[in-house]
């Protein structure tokens, strides 16, 4: 397995050494489970020496990218690891006018299906969005007085979860709430609330296990929320807004290929980690919605405040980055996921450079180091059956392909492996 991507070569912090340092052994202790195999004959005895080969065939943890759907490029993001693909759901883009839906473009772009049939996780994103500067509002919506504004959202949820439920797994209730970027309708605390309240509504009624997420831009930056975002999860706590998971964008580091290109904070990993801390206090399973790194230089002068605490960014540092942030947050056991927000170069890259693929669809280093890393943390192996019949797989958490016996005598079974859990099965032989 290759090691230059590693992580431990970025200049880290003394903070981001300590961190590094522990993340192993939290690694371990937090994703990993097992099952005891024993085996036994017809009569019950225990058999000894039986083999038992396993494979991990999935991963539990959330492994996602924003791209529309191209199968070449899925091809090769699964085959480095990516299982979960962010659907971007603007209301202009599903609902351009109240009595029109964009099914047979949004079912192009994203294909909803054929991405479900090829074993990735679909998440729903940006359902309610009130950022202006990417008009992703349509004009009739200005108009839709507040008190009617629930209904109207519940009614356009509910045509999306009719059409695609059983696609997609998560739904985000609301992106960037109160972010002074994403502000163009001016609601209140109690409106925005009610909003998620009847998005809820209208994706359980219909699907009562989906997953619910609310997610956060720019966390680290609270001065740039007119509510601040745990201040709105106190508020829809106590109006008994159902909702699983906090969806955090850590784009620290990077800038955009807007021109001029917007500079996001510059932190380290540590910084950041830290204020995913803040949110894990809340209690609920954290997705980092958004990372990315850049692997090029911006086309402008940075401000004074963006001092990038690892030098300036190329292929390299990139990947390096990438291992490094990755294994950080998988150490934290309230990280339930991933998404790199950039998996492709070119013009839908929202970071320059920041694709895990150059545009010709060319692997970057990037790429080769999750691919590596997942390797790390995925498990396989051969055991054999002690005096008493068992075998013990231990593993990283997800799902399993074992098998029993030989190729003349023996049995597949399938088996999920949770973190902090030893299962035990009996197999007769």
């Amino acid at each position: 397995m290759r090691e230059e991507w590693r992580g431990s070569q970025l200049s880290l912090s003394a903070r981001d050494l300590a961190l590094w340092e522990q993340a192993e052994s939290k690694i371990q202790a937090n994703r990993r489970g097992g099952v005891i195999i024993k085996v036994v004959d017809h009569l019950g005895h225990p058999l000894k020496g039986v083999p038992l080969r396993y494979t991990q065939r999935k991963h539990s943890f959330r492994l996602g990218v924003h791209y529309p759907y191209h199968a070449q490029v899925y091809d090769l993001l699964q085959e480095a690891g990516i299982n979960e693909i962010t659907l971007l759901l603007g209301w202009k883009y599903v609902q351009p006018e109240p009595s029109l839906f964009n099914w047979e473009y949004l079912e192009q772009v994203w294909n909803p299906a054929t991405a479900h049939r090829r074993g990735l996780l679909l998440y729903a994103h940006a359902i309610n969005w009130f950022k202006p500067d990417w008009h992703v509002l349509p004009a009739y919506l200005y108009q839709v007085p507040k008190s009617e504004f629930p209904q109207v959202v519940y009614e356009h949820v509910a045509e999306i979860v009719h059409r695609w439920a059983p696609y997609i797994h998560t739904y985000e209730l609301v992106n960037e709430p109160f972010w002074t970027e994403a502000h163009a309708l001016a609601l209140t605390l109690e409106e925005m609330v009610h909003i998620c309240h009847a998005t809820a509504l209208a994706i359980r009624d219909t699907l009562p296990d989906a997953r619910l997420e609310i997610n956060f831009a720019e966390v680290s930056r609270l001065a740039s929320y007119r509510i601040r975002p745990l201040e709105f999860l106190d508020a829809l706590e106590r109006a008994g807004v159902p909702y699983d998971v906090i969806g955090l964008q850590a784009l620290e580091n990077c800038y955009t290929v807007t021109y001029p290109p917007k500079f996001y904070r510059a932190k380290t990993l540590a910084g950041i980690i830290q204020t995913i801390h803040r949110y894990a206090q809340v209690g609920k399973p954290l997705h980092i919605s958004a990372l990315c790194a850049p692997s090029e230089v911006p086309p402008t002068k940075p401000p004074s405040y963006f001092r990038l605490p690892y030098g300036p960014w190329d292929e390299t540092k990139q990947a390096h980055y990438l291992d490094a942030a990755y294994t950080l947050l998988f150490a934290e056991e309230e990280v339930e996921g991933i998404t790199w927000w950039c998996p492709v170069d070119g013009r839908l890259a929202f970071v320059p450079g920041g694709g895990l693929l150059r545009q010709d669809l060319i692997p970057k280093p990037s790429y080769w180091a999750l691919k590596n890393w997942l390797q790390r943390y995925t498990s396989e192996g051969q055991l054999y059956t002690d005096e008493e019949g068992k075998a013990i797989i231990q593993g990283f958490t997800g799902s399993y392909d074992i098998f029993v016996g030989t190729r003349e005598k023996g049995k597949p079974l399938s088996h999920e492996v949770k973190a902090r859990v030893v299962d035990e099965i009996t197999v007769v032989l």
